[in-house]
């Protein structure tokens, strides 16, 4: 399996992908899910499309998308998991932090990852075993701090309802968890903490953080395991993300009440 042949092969696919989605913003009509979260048709129209160019170019492989679901999952070593438009509220708010997340699983390992950022054109991407880019450019994690006052962490607006969080720095969201996963890889942002995510969400970003010197480590000290979340289930516990000893320093100042 040539994971940089298949890189070189999707990532036209994943411009092309985020030219759709631009169609549609500033132009938004959304309708609410079942679980209250927004949809849009734009997310429907770039996960068909990715999905029949995933078919297209690699008719063995399975895709798993949040829109329509698993498609031959049973029958494949390889698994794509889709989220068409990461950030589906900001796209509707009309904010620019939103993107397409895809993610390639083989036999339940994250071996590529693309997150693609339209509005600002910038491309995340990696294959496991790095290196990690932004466009043309090398990313890594920052070096190793004291996770105190004077650093900064990405994590959702929801987060700190349900935790007990004795961190002392600054905290931003941005709405899309693909995206605060690649800030922190990229490498200005110290780490960050995540919640409720399905693989979708994050297998694209998990792959391009690791290859990045970064990890995802649950707050019980395991690390998320992708391959797990393959049923579509969420992640079973909140989780931190960036260098492994900034990591590990959220997990010592965080703790879940819920």
């Amino acid at each position: 399996m040539d994971i940089y042949q298949i890189a070189q092969e999707m990532r036209p696919v994943m411009y092309q992908a985020g030219e759709i989605a631009k169609k549609y913003f500033l132009n938004v009509k959304a309708e609410r899910k079942a679980d209250h979260s927004f949809v849009t048709k734009a997310d429907r129209e770039v996960e068909t499309f990715l999905k029949e160019e995933i078919h297209r170019l690699f008719p063995d492989h399975g895709v798993l998308g949040e829109e329509f679901g698993e498609h031959q999952l049973d029958d494949s070593d390889s698994v794509w998991a889709i989220d068409p438009i990461d950030g589906t509220a900001p796209f509707v708010y009309e904010l620019p932090v939103w993107g397409v997340s895809v993610g390639l699983l083989h036999k339940r390992k994250g071996v590529l990852g693309f997150v693609y950022l339209p509005v600002m054109d910038e491309m995340y991407w990696a294959v496991a075993g790095g290196p990690a880019f932004v466009n043309e450019r090398e990313i890594q994690v920052c070096e190793p701090r004291d996770m105190g006052r004077g650093t900064c962490i990405v994590a959702p607006s929801i987060t700190f309802r349900g935790l007990d969080a004795q961190y002392e720095g600054r905290a931003l969201a941005f709405g899309s968890a693909a995206a605060h996963i690649c800030y922190v890889a990229r490498g200005k942002i110290q780490g960050g903490v995540l919640m409720k995510v399905r693989l979708w969400d994050i297998a694209a970003a998990a792959v391009v953080l690791e290859a990045a010197g970064g990890e995802l480590i649950y707050l019980s000290g395991d690390p998320v395991d992708l391959g797990a979340l393959l049923d579509g289930s969420r992640v079973r516990e909140p989780f931190c993300i960036g260098r492994p000893e900034n990591a590990r320093q959220l997990t010592k100042l965080i703790k879940d009440i819920e």
